[in-house]
């Protein structure tokens, strides 16, 4: 009964908080694709998309709102579980609802549950398995068994990570299942003693139901190929085909077998992986949590040592082994974001683990009391950080000003994913704009994207080119029909440039390229329809994902100011970069306040040229030497101290060489 009204309770809560428009991250791609039955980015996600595409038939408000049930649910049920699981091994029930308590009141855990993402599914099924394997143990009854091998063969269909647990749960059933145990411990598989040639049998039997379990859990993988089939615009490597089903589910467009194709090859960035693995721990954990998980492991280590090792090799694997061989870019605020959603795993183990611990340090009244003040601390602060996310906007208001800042019929290439995956929700997902054709700049290039456009716009030339030249033929092809926009510029032909226009580049010929004071009042315009971001709940708290959004109407507004610096106006210039720097993106900070160094430089304003780059300097993520540079040129022709330049400008060489790799 206790457990009943965990799940309800929780499942209540989430929807309080549940958000009525997109986060940030991959959650436009995933709610676009289930809205429209497609397949999201690799490996594809077949059974979370599903779950998506019958959620967001349920005709209740947002299609966002109705994709985060598939996470509201299963993390009301993982909270079931983690109950149920720290009731068993403490057999304690206000231990459970302690363990239940550090897990809802989780910044991490708390917002995806709120949210359309993958990560709570994927938490649902580690702590089923552990349950399962657990419930095996105690009972020795082969059916636990058979249903862990479903739900694991299951869990493969929705996220990979899945198989950091395999050493865990494999070294658990081994030691179950070693011969000796078999042969000796007569009630194991619940066979009699026996020879050796019928517990040979048993094992044989129970091998195969559970491979025929494995199997079963595997069906979800034919929706792709039945989905690739479709029309829906979010169709990542059109997978109709076995070799684009392995491209897909090998993640060939990110390098199979490896996290990040650009990032961690050296020791030291898959050392820092751990550093930020503790930091993120102690942060949320904070050291009195630590403690308690402590002395649950020690409990587990001397009273439930199977169950210890268990617990220990999965938060180990899934946890520090994952992050070191993931090796994450730790640059800012969005890949921080990153790195963090997959601390989740951990942190309901570690939930588990301190609950265990909770439930061995209750002596007195005062001290359960006291203890139970970190879950409802850390809650109280999780609940500040979302409150008002239900109605937030932000996201969704940054696909509408792109959308809306562009003429009817037109072709709009988007690329990067904040920008682009909450366009494709906005556009596809709502029905904005349906007039303009949002394609995904990036797959111009793939060998498959041309079959997805034949098929959603038949309307649109696609010309039969090599995926090298594709991008090139396909706009050259159609510019004369249709306008055509990008966030990002690509080499044209000669007569045609890309021109800023708001958060977007147009395609403009030579002929028609626009005069200087015509630029910046066009620009002025389009700024002044535009939201806000600073205004909805990135006003109290800058969420990691989210703020990506802040980047995005920085970085543009520092375009526009660069093109009017390069045209001599260094008035309205300074005045986009102030714009750019007022939103306090940790990414463009240090680029609006450069420029306006610059400008400031272009002014003959010493002082102002050299107070902005200070602010660069402070603002950067890494020693630059561009800014020294310009100090000293600042120094030289501006500020006429020739002593002060040359030590600067020493320092700017010396910073070169530094940089510079022999031959």
């Amino acid at each position: 009964m206790v457990a009943f009204f965990v799940g309800v309770l929780s499942f209540i809560l989430f929807l309080l908080f549940q958000a009525m428009g997109i986060s940030g991250g991959d959650s436009g791609d995933l709610v676009t694709a289930g809205f429209e039955f497609g397949v999201p980015h690799p490996p594809g996600y077949p059974l979370y998309t599903f779950l998506t595409w019958l959620m967001t038939r349920i005709p209740l408000f947002t299609p966002a709102w109705r994709s985060g049930l598939v996470s509201s649910i299963p993390h009301a049920i993982t909270l079931v579980f983690v109950y149920l699981l720290v009731k068993r091994l403490s057999v304690s029930v206000l231990a459970g609802l302690f363990a239940v308590f550090m897990a809802l009141g989780n910044y991490l855990f708390f917002l995806y549950s709120v949210t359309p993402e993958v990560f709570a599914l994927f938490d649902l099924f580690i702590i089923l398995v552990i349950y399962l394997l657990l419930r095996w143990e105690e009972t020795k009854n082969p059916p636990y068994l058979y249903l862990f091998s479903f739900i694991f063969g299951l869990s493969l269909t929705h996220h990979h990570v899945m198989l950091f647990l395999v050493p865990a749960m494999g070294y658990f059933i081994w030691k179950g299942l070693s011969l000796r145990g078999v042969i000796r411990r007569s009630n194991l598989l619940q066979y009699e003693r026996s020879p050796r040639r019928k517990n040979g049998l048993a094992m044989t039997t129970l091998v195969i139901r559970c491979a025929a379990g494995f199997l079963l859990g595997l069906l979800p993988y034919f929706y792709i190929p039945f989905a690739a089939r479709g029309a829906a615009i979010v169709n990542w490597d059109r997978a109709i085909d076995v070799p684009g089903f392995v491209r897909l589910l090998t993640r060939q467009d990110y390098g199979s077998f490896v996290a990040n194709g650009f990032y961690g090859s050296l020791p030291i960035h898959r050392l820092l992986q751990l550093q930020a693995y503790g930091k993120f721990l102690l942060l949320d954990f904070t050291w009195i949590g630590i403690v308690m998980g402590i002395v649950g492991f020690l409990f587990l280590w001397k009273q439930k040592r199977r169950m210890f090792w268990l617990l220990f090799l999965s938060l180990l694997f899934i946890g520090p082994g994952f992050f070191f061989y993931a090796s994450f870019p730790l640059m800012n605020r969005f890949s921080l974001g990153t790195y963090e959603r997959f601390l989740l795993p951990s942190y309901t183990l570690l939930s588990v683990v301190v609950g265990v611990g909770f439930g061995q340090l209750i002596r007195t009244k005062r001290i359960v009391l006291l203890l139970f003040l970190l879950p409802l601390i850390i809650g109280s602060m999780t609940a500040w950080r979302f409150w008002g996310l239900r109605e937030d906007r932000t996201a969704d208001h940054l696909g509408e000003d792109i959308l809306m800042s562009i003429p009817r019929d037109s072709i709009l290439l988007l690329s990067r994913d904040t920008p682009l995956f909450v366009s494709q929700y906005v556009r596809y997902g709502l029905g904005v704009r349906s007039d303009v054709i949002l394609l995904h700049a990036n797959r111009l290039w793939s060998t498959d994207y041309p079959a997805t456009i034949r098929i959603r716009f038949p309307e649109l030339v696609v010309p039969e080119s090599d995926p090298g030249k594709f991008a090139l033929d396909f706009v050259k092809a159609n510019r004369e029909r249709h306008s055509i926009y990008s966030n990002t510029t690509f080499p044209l032909d000669d007569g045609w440039f890309w021109v800023q226009q708001g958060l977007v580049y147009k395609l403009t010929p030579k002929d028609f390229l626009p005069l200087l004071s015509s630029f910046v009042v066009k620009n002025d315009q389009l700024w002044g329809t535009f939201h806000d971001p600073r205004q909805g709940i990135l006003s109290r708290y800058h969420h990691l994902m989210l703020s990506d959004i802040l980047s995005v109407y920085a970085d543009s507004r520092i375009a526009v100011g660069k093109t009017i610096l390069r045209g001599g106006n260094t008035t309205d210039a300074k005045r986009y970069f102030r714009e750019a720097i007022s939103y306090k993106s940790d990414i463009e900070e240090q680029d609006g306040y450069t420029y306006l160094g610059l400008a400031e430089l272009f002014d003959g304003n010493c002082d102002g040229a050299l107070t902005a780059f200070t602010n660069a300097r402070e603002a950067s993520l890494v020693p630059d030497a561009t800014l020294t540079f310009y100090e000293g040129i600042t120094y030289r022709d501006c500020a006429k101290n020739q002593e002060k330049a040359q030590t600067l400008l020493d320092e700017y060489e010396s910073m070169r060489a530094k940089q510079d790799i022999p031959l």
